[in-house]
């Protein structure tokens, strides 16, 4: 396979991505056909994953039962991938639970709208789906959260407890979380060129508005705005 640490390889690699997923997604003709080809690119990624860790040798320090990076910073998803992972929530929770992972969500919405992208940065908070230090949505989860990993918890932990230096380095694989990044990105410009909704999105903020407003996904499909402005990502002006 590619090193993928060229420009033309990198290109090419979100080329391959864009391409599969705009096939896929011309052939769906129902919201849960759209779902899966969110979940299905997601599982290109994997796939890509275990492909730059064994080319370059990367160790992964990561394992179940440990969500330090779930309580980091912020994180960011697309629309396409907000609306999967709400699908796949309701698909496979409970009432009780979907409605608890609701209830979190719509106090992390509430807790971050007034937060300037420095204050969300430097603020711990356990992502709404975040259960006994594991993700309970693990499967569905997007792709920001596949392509983050780290070659040494110590970093993550010290990362934990220092929230406001922001200049830490991460413990990441640089070449494998740039080619990574680089397919989801591409995985998302299918979407976009299908005229879908092109806003970055807080996860938990987004998921509260998926799980709590049926009419979201219709506008989505619409190709209108999905979700509220109070919803967007917050970014360099």
């Amino acid at each position: 396979m590619p090193a993928y640490t060229t420009r033309e390889e990198l290109l090419a690699l979100a080329t391959s991505f864009r391409d599969v997923a705009a096939e896929d997604i011309k052939r769906a003709q129902t919201a849960e056909c759209v779902h899966a080809v969110t979940l299905r690119a997601h599982a290109r990624l994997n796939e890509l994953e275990m492909q730059l860790f064994a080319e370059h040798r990367v160790c992964v320090d990561c394992k179940a039962g440990c969500g330090t990076c779930c309580h980091l910073g912020k994180i960011d998803a697309r629309a396409h991938e907000v609306f999967a992972l709400a699908d796949w929530i309701t698909r496979n929770f409970s009432n009780e639970d979907r409605a608890a992972v609701l209830a979190r969500a719509q106090a992390h919405a509430a807790a971050v709208a007034p937060l300037t992208l420095e204050a969300h940065l430097r603020t711990v908070r356990a992502c709404p789906l975040l259960r006994d230090m594991s993700c309970s949505a693990h499967p569905a989860r997007p792709g920001v959260c596949r392509i983050g990993h780290s070659t040494d918890v110590r970093i993550c932990e010290r990362a934990f407890q220092n929230p406001d230096d922001l200049a830490a380095k991460g413990g990441s694989h640089a070449v494998s979380k740039l080619a990574m990044t680089v397919a989801s990105d591409g995985t998302s410009f299918a979407f976009l060129e299908a005229g879908l909704d092109k806003t970055v999105y807080d996860l938990g903020s987004a998921l509260a508005e998926a799980l709590g407003d049926p009419s979201a996904q219709d506008r989505w499909l619409a190709g209108e705005r999905a979700f509220s402005d109070a919803a967007k990502a917050k970014q360099e002006p």
